[in-house]
């Protein structure tokens, strides 16, 4: 039958039709590839030799087009847009020939050669138009001759080129060959094979699998491939061959091993799963004649390997048994995995494939059969996943990988090759050691970590932080040192407080070494207090004055302090302890230089964290850590000294450390804003720039704050900011370069336990992604990325950060002083810090989550185990799981689930007891009922089984009034989309100190009203804060509501 297939207008198929069938599952998955990107080179391989023999090239042209007139796989073209399923059309003639070259003017063949293969690489076939092979043959000289051979495997694979040559070969030798036999036959064993029982077998092997990355192929774009190759030195694929015949392993097993031992240090991850690309040719089908039939008869078998301590020998054994069962099975289907695994429709089954090849041998071994020698030969063949692993056995033990760019590096791609090469080398002489203990980290790639992750050099300080003060103090008496509450404290004012508080201290018996609490607000007092009681030999300890006084308490007696040094309007809560007033203390005209100053080795100050035991954790640090810190910071920004830094950070919050000592030991002025500024967005936006600030540190969310609440005006006088707490998003980064593009942006990371920091990352404008780094460590600074075992991680992969060095702080205090804060790691003293980081071939670690459940709301580290202690105290609250739950532009959120039953208090009683034992910002924003807490095999609550909460949906009571119904708007947007009615709560809502700053700087900025934080604070429900609101100004009048403005900003995450 000679027909014309016609799609929309185009010809598909011209000719005579021989057949029409089906397509196999590995062919309907390279064809689904192929239709969404026809214009790339997918499923190409490309084969060429160097032929140094006579040639008859007419004689071997024919043998050529005889043998794609033969096999119906050669003639076959695939269709997907008629109805029904995909098939594959086989012509009876479709046209083809040799394409012959003269080259025998080509000085450079091989430059050439590569020129040529890339260009044939840039004109993919057309599926639907057979043949999908072409073959090129160049004459450099009468007797040599370059064969460039390109085909689809759609219509082949590796064996297949084996057959097909021979054949060539024998008909060019004048040869007989049996008839051949059509694909059709294999297309039919395969849809009638057994499909039941081997998804039985593989759902076993899959069970429980979970992929820790999944790709979706709807958001893959065209692939862009890279490659890096290494052949294996001649005596380690000896030794390798007799460890396979003394062990009764192929050496596809040992490859595998190798391999899966790769992923597995590669990713983290004790369990993998890769593809195993299997030759299936049942003898079954047609006896001794199945090797002769042309076309894919292939399939991927999954291999499924979990890294344990089982020794080397016995776990390549159960490896090796595995695959037989695999085999014994049969092959997969893509689409079949893909359910197994429970993916999406669109997700690729498999990340990482491995294929071991003997074909490129066995076309050299035929063409030297025929009397054709072979000076030189290569393959090229593009990959399918994102990483393919193919291993080609022959004259030499060549590794090739072959990765998407847009999923692995190239760096990424020679650092798992390397490890691969190390494997294979260790394999041998290992074999009763553990599986997960081989170390394949070569030691080239192990000296680049270590450097990326060490601090250059940074001498040792000398003297602490007190000397330098003094120092500023005696070469600039009278330059400012605070400027706050409308005047300014010179260095001599400053020191002159201090030194009379720690002359009260010593006269109320406060001995060196010992702990002083101190309770005041922001400001200059503040300051003055901290040095003074440095300066009398003791360590400060800051207490909130906004805490609980239950937590109060519990600080002081866990720290064991001396003394408080607060006002007299918060003495009272301070029976039975030694209290200090400030408004009792007259400056002191003695000097500072005869006072007896804390050595280096003397403890500094004591910052209490939220602990998981259901008790705050003291960090004792010392004056020689703070010392360190302040060289460091000297040392890492000595191009942006200070000037004049806005401290936003209270003192009970390590992050203040930076600020007021690196600003004083550089001679700079502190800029503190009162406790009503320090929460006001518009407040802070004038104080920065009336006090023309030179450096700023705060939250990431805050920032973004000011800079949207600044306008196009932003801050121009701004020099240095730096965030830090939470993760610092990308978007901010751009609102940075617009709105103080003149300033450093500093995204800086690091733990109470290690002073403050250890990395920081200068960010640029172009960042993307969805994360900013964190960056690399600061001087003096050793870091260390390992894994479950200890052991280094290379570069990528996700471990637990390691600090050594000068940073890590003395020891836990109080209540936690059975909890080991330094631990003996990696040859030294070291902090672990629980944090997930990964260091980037770049040299910068990106931080990546905590290993426990430690969690940050509002830059505070929080440990649910303590707000879930306090909980549990509550009537009929029998457990608590405490989790944070954040939705994409909106900020974290603390939700607390509870198994509790009938005579539970409501979310407001429950808010009023928390008030009494947490801090504010430890009181969950909601509050979710269970008759019980789901939980696992291990007994332990199910955090992924727990319902996202819900805010709000009350509609009984809508917003009444033109700034009701604005103010609910602007709610109802910064709190995720809430419903909200009249009577609502802001906080209840899920709203945070830091939403309550946006909210009302929108009212200020939309619905022009003098609105302040107070306002919120005192009249949270939306109808009382609206009455108080139109109470205080005469700008909102009777009729049509307000409109809110639309936001042309990114509002970013607190």
């Amino acid at each position: 039958m000679r027909c014309i297939l016609l799609f929309k207008g185009k010809s598909l198929a011209r000719g005579p039709i021989e057949d029409i069938y089906g397509l196999t599952d590995m062919q309907r998955a390279m064809l689904v590839r192929c239709a969404s990107y026809p214009d790339q080179p997918l499923y190409m391989g490309q084969w060429w030799a160097l032929l140094t023999s006579p040639l008859d090239a007419a004689g071997f042209c024919a043998a050529w087009a005889a043998v794609v007139t033969r096999h119906a796989a050669l003639r076959t073209g695939f269709h997907w847009e008629l109805k029904g399923a995909p098939t594959q059309m086989v012509l009876a003639a479709p046209a083809f020939e040799v394409q012959r070259i003269d080259w025998t003017a080509q000085d450079d063949w091989r430059s050439a050669l590569d020129a040529l293969l890339a260009d044939d690489r840039a004109h993919p076939f057309d599926v639907r138009r057979p043949p999908l092979m072409r073959v090129r043959l160049l004459t450099l000289a009468p007797e040599r001759h370059l064969l460039v051979w390109t085909r689809h495997h759609l219509t082949v694979d590796g064996w297949s080129l084996g057959d097909i040559l021979d054949e060539v070969l024998t008909l060019y030798r004048g040869g007989a060959i049996p008839p051949a036999v059509s694909f059709r036959r294999y297309v039919e064993w395969w849809q009638g094979r057994d499909v039941a029982a081997a998804n039985r077998h593989w759902s076993a092997v899959l069970a429980g699998y979970a992929p820790d990355t999944v790709i979706r192929s709807s958001a893959i774009s065209a692939p862009r491939i890279g490659e890096v190759a290494s052949v294996l030195p001649a005596d380690v694929a000896e030794r390798l061959d007799q460890v396979a015949r003394a062990e009764r392993l192929t050496l596809s097993t040992l490859l595998e091993g190798a391999w899966a031992l790769v992923l597995a240090r590669s990713s983290g991850a004790d369990d993998v799963v890769f593809g195993c690309v299997e030759t299936v040719r049942p003898p079954e089908l047609l006896g001794d004649r199945s090797t002769h039939m042309v076309g894919p008869q292939i399939g991927v078998l999954p291999s499924r390997v979990h890294r344990d301590t089982t020794p080397l020998r016995q776990w390549l054994a159960e490896l090796q048994r595995a695959r037989a069962a695999g085999r014994e099975a049969g092959p997969l289907g893509l689409d079949t995995m893909r359910e197994l695994l429970g993916l999406p429709s669109d997700a690729l089954p498999l990340r990482s494939l491995i294929a071991v090849q003997t074909y490129p041998l066995a076309l050299a071994t035929a063409f030297r059969a025929a009397g054709l020698e072979i000076a030189a030969s290569g393959d090229v063949t593009l990959p399918d996943m994102p990483l393919n692993l193919m291993v080609e056995i022959g004259e030499n033990f060549e590794l090739r990988l072959m990765f998407d760019h847009q999923h692995v590096s190239a760096e990424e791609g020679r650092q798992l090759l390397d490890m691969l090469a190390t494997a294979l080398r260790l394999l041998p002489a290992q074999l009763d050691a553990a599986a997960n203990t081989l170390d394949l980290m070569p030691e080239p790639l192990q000296t680049r970590i270590e450097a990326a992750l060490q601090g250059r050099a940074l001498p040792t300080p000398a003297g602490t932080v007190l000397d330098l003060i003094l120092a500023q103090m005696s070469a600039q008496p009278d330059a400012p040192a605070i400027r706050a509450n409308g005047r300014v404290w010179s260095y001599a004012e400053l020191g002159a407080r201090a030194a009379a508080l720690a002359t009260r201290l010593a006269t109320a018996g406060v001995q060196p070494g010992a702990r002083v609490a101190v309770m005041l607000d922001h400001g200059p007092e503040a300051v003055a207090a901290v040095l003074g009681i440095m300066w009398s030999g003791a360590a400060y300890v800051p207490l909130d004055p906004d805490a609980p006084a239950e937590r109060r308490s519990m600080i002081l007696v866990s720290a064991g302090v001396a003394a408080v040094v607060t006002r007299r309007a918060s003495a009272a809560a301070f029976s039975g302890i030694a209290t200090i007033m400030v408004e009792d203390i007259a400056p002191e005209s003695s000097a500072l230089e005869t006072m007896k100053r804390p050595a280096a080795s003397d403890e500094a100050y004591v910052i209490f964290t939220s602990g998981s035991t259901g008790r705050p954790k003291g960090v004792s640090v010392g004056h020689d850590n703070l010392r360190y810190h302040v060289a460091a910071s000297a040392a890492e920004n000595a191009d942006l000294p200070i000037a004049r830094f806005l401290l936003t950070f209270p003192l009970f919050f390590d992050g203040s450390v930076t600020g007021l000592f690196c600003t004083l030991c550089d001679g700079g002025t502190l800029v503190m804003p009162d406790a009503a500024a320090s929460r006001d967005v518009d407040a802070l936006v004038a104080l920065i720039r009336s006090a023309d600030a030179t450096h700023v540190c705060m939250t990431p969310s805050l920032w973004a704050m000011l800079l949207d609440a600044a306008g196009p005006q932003g801050f121009p006088g701004v020099r240095m900011a730096k965030v830090a707490a939470e993760p610092c998003p990308p978007a901010l980064v751009a609102a940075h370069a617009r709105g103080a593009p003149h300033a450093v942006l500093c995204n800086e990371y690091g733990p109470t336990e290690a002073t403050v920091w250890v990395c920081v990352e200068r960010c640029r404008p172009e960042t993307t992604g969805t994360s900013v780094a964190i960056g690399h460590p600061i001087p003096g600074t050793y870091l260390h990325v390992v894994d479950c075992e200890g052991r280094p991680c290379p570069f990528g992969t996700v471990g637990e950060l390691i600090i050594s060095g000068p940073a890590v702080a003395r020891a836990y205090v109080g209540a936690a002083l059975g909890i080991d804060l330094r631990t003996t790691l990696l040859g030294g003293t070291t902090y672990r810090t629980g944090d997930q980081v990964s260091l980037g071939f770049d040299g910068r670690l990106s931080f990546h989550g905590r290993r426990d459940r430690q969690v940050k709301v509002a830059g505070y580290r929080i440990e649910p185990g303590e707000i879930e202690a306090a909980l549990q105290t509550q009537p009929g609250i029998l457990e608590a799981a405490v989790v944070v739950e954040q939705t994409d532009g909106q900020p974290a959120r603390l939700v607390a689930h509870l198994g509790a039953g009938s005579d539970t208090p409501g979310d407001a009683e429950l808010r009023r007891q928390l008030a009494t034992k947490l801090p504010a910002y430890m009181i969950p924003q909601a509050f979710v009922r269970h008759r019980r807490l789901p939980r696992i095999a291990s007994g332990k609550v199910d955090t992924m089984a727990l319902p996202r909460a819900t805010l709000s949906e009350a509609s009984e009571a809508p917003p009444q009034g033109p700034l009701e119904t604005s103010l609910a708007a602007i709610w109802s947007e910064l709190l995720g989309g809430a419903r909200v009615s009249r009577h609502d709560h802001f906080f209840a809502l899920g709203g945070s100190s830091l939403l309550a700053m946006r909210m009302i700087a929108r009212v200020r900025r939309d619905l022009a009203l003098p609105a302040t934080l107070a306002d919120l604070f005192e009249a949270p429900q939306l109808s009382a804060l609206a009455d108080r609101l139109n109470a205080a100004s005469d700008k909102v009048a009777p009729g049509p509501a307000l409109t809110v403005r639309p936001r042309t900003r990114v509002e970013l995450p607190t």
